[in-house]
């Protein structure tokens, strides 16, 4: 049996707006957004779009903040192994002081040592002349030059450590931040479960109700026909 209707009504005019709002709210679950175009709230996608570029924003500086720690923990990394060969040349320097010591040698890996040290300042510090004048003829002279070195590693490490601190308590606040916004971001765009469902059933029977009526108005107008096939 097919239902043919000839004339526009009121009662189908009531079905096409709950046929368009049982879509609506078909987008709206699919989706999990309460906003799916300016239409649907022209002041709240206006809202969202400030937010968005809050959020983004927050992100953005949380990068920049977190790229500059990796730089400070490389650059640590390198006072660290600095750090060592200092240690090893401050070992050498007080063994040069030994008679019975083979002075030739320890000169050769002071050389090295001092090599390695201005290699990785020149990265770390910008300074490929870091230290000089290790002499293992001279064991006075060499330990001042390594209490100088120690003394720039140390105060270096410790303006990076401090740095990389206050910028991890940036990242914390920009995220913190970030998640706030979201979720005032989500309050105004994000569906409604729960409350869109229950008003979607609404809408069924609501529109389950309009096409029986509509049936029986056509039938007392003698406008519905049958075709029995």
């Amino acid at each position: 049996m097919n239902l043919s209707i000839n004339q526009p009504s009121s009662a189908l005019s009531y079905i096409e707006r709950q046929n368009k709002e049982r879509e609506e709210k078909d987008e709206k679950l699919a989706s999990g957004k309460r906003i799916n175009s300016a239409a649907d709230d022209p002041a709240g996608i206006q809202i969202s779009s400030r937010l968005t570029a809050e959020i983004n924003g927050y992100q953005q500086q949380s990068y920049n903040s977190q790229d500059q720690v990796n730089n400070n923990n490389v650059q640590e990394g390198g006072l660290s192994a600095i750090d060592e060969s200092l240690q090893r040349a401050n070992e050498l320097s007080i063994q040069s002081g030994n008679p019975l010591s083979d002075a030739s040698a320890i000169q050769d890996e002071l050389d090295q040592l001092t090599e390695q040290i201005n290699t990785i300042a020149g990265e770390v510090l910008g300074d490929p002349s870091f230290v000089s004048g290790l002499d293992a003829s001279d064991p006075a002279a060499t330990q001042a030059a390594l209490e100088d070195a120690f003394a720039s590693v140390n105060e270096s490490a410790t303006a990076l450590g401090a740095q990389s601190n206050a910028l991890n308590s940036q990242v914390a606040t920009y995220e913190t931040t970030r998640v706030n916004v979201s979720a005032a971001r989500s309050r105004i765009e994000d569906t409604d479960y729960a409350a869109t469902s229950s008003d979607k059933e609404r809408n069924n029977v609501l529109l389950q109700a309009a096409i029986v009526n509509k049936k029986d108005e056509e039938a007392r107008k003698g406008l519905l026909i049958n075709h029995v096939v």
